[in-house]
């Protein structure tokens, strides 16, 4: 048993040790330590795909070192891949008030502001990140991509190349290099363009679905279908590889099987205004004209300004004799392109 009570007589207790103090250097650089354990743990994380867990985790080591970069910066990369733009924006800026020379947070940065359509301001991100890693593959890509979106395809199609230059193997900038390369009306170089990419990645959905909408533009239907098909094998849930399988059913006079392809495709995004139209315009084909306005209909729902809509609603009026409305919308064709 263990009696406590007064110290026998003559008893001198030992002398207390002094807690050595700690100077604030060496606290900085244990807490810095402790978040840098802290950020590896969460990259791993990152790098499994355990999202939730590594932004958890991330924010454990802010909580010990607010101005963390590297926890900041991943932490909008998380944002960036679940598709939450704008937050992947604030909190990328975050660590760039930290580190604003940080070509990798650029990058990401102008990934974020393209996708929501800001593609001068991502411009402008990609090409910081370039001006302090000239050789940055994918900011090269990237930047690529942008130029496309603004129809600037000879700078988009350099752009690719120079990626390519560093990195022969980038899957990713050949399919986009045959964007390019469709768009400046080079169909032969664009399709050899996607077939170097399905070397490199034979499963690449993106690619299948790009080549396929040459080989379409080439009136090569069939071929154009294959590619869809292939396509919808990888990526079953793929909803423009099944609207333009529609378009190559439709093409083919196999309307009853485009119509179903365009249905599949509306079940998984029920807003796509282009799969509405070519909906319509397959039921037109087969004179079922109130289905086909109908469709037309829920398309303009989507996309109040669809001049091609507009204008296939237009045909589809006149054909039934609704003369008043259908040359009121006939004015559209101007707007379409066509003409």
């Amino acid at each position: 048993r263990i009696r406590t009570g007064h110290a026998p007589k003559g008893f001198r207790p030992p002398p207390r040790k002094r807690k050595k103090e700690i100077a604030p250097t060496e606290l900085s650089k244990a807490t810095s330590s402790f978040a840098e354990t802290l950020f590896a743990e969460g990259m791993a994380l990152h790098q499994a795909g355990r999202l939730a867990e590594a932004e958890k985790v991330y924010n454990r080591a802010l909580t010990i070192e607010p101005d963390h970069f590297d926890s900041l910066h991943l932490l909008g990369a998380i944002f960036l891949q679940r598709g939450n733009h704008a937050e992947a924006i604030c909190q990328i800026d975050l660590a760039l008030k930290r580190n604003p020379n940080n070509s990798f947070a650029l990058n990401n940065r102008g990934v974020a502001l393209k996708e929501l359509k800001r593609f001068e301001e991502a411009l402008a991100s990609f090409d910081r990140a370039l001006a302090l890693q000239p050789n940055y593959a994918d900011a090269l890509s990237n930047r690529g991509l942008t130029l496309y979106e603004l129809r600037r395809f000879e700078g988009a199609l350099a752009s690719f190349d120079h990626a390519l230059t560093l990195r022969p193997d980038y899957a990713e900038a050949l399919s986009n290099r045959g964007l390019a390369l469709h768009e400046l009306k080079r169909p032969e170089d664009a399709l050899a363009s996607y077939d170097r990419a399905l070397m490199l990645r034979p499963d690449y959905a993106e690619a299948l679905l790009n080549r396929g909408v040459t080989l379409y533009e080439l009136k090569r239907f069939a071929e154009a279908l294959a590619n869809y098909d292939r396509a919808l094998i990888v990526r079953p849930d793929y909803a423009e590889a099944l609207s333009n399988r529609g378009n190559a059913l439709k093409e083919l006079k196999r309307f009853e099987e485009a119509l179903a392809s365009y249905d599949r495709a509306l079940t998984l995004r029920p807003d796509y205004a282009q799969a509405l139209l070519n909906r319509g315009v397959t039921l037109y084909e087969l004179k079922r004209f109130a289905e086909a306005l109908a469709s037309y209909d829920r398309a303009l729902a989507v996309r109040q300004d669809y001049a091609e809509a507009h204008h296939n609603e237009a045909l589809c009026r006149l054909l039934i004799g609704d003369f008043k409305r259908g040359w009121a919308k006939h004015e559209w064709r101007w707007e379409t392109g066509l003409l």
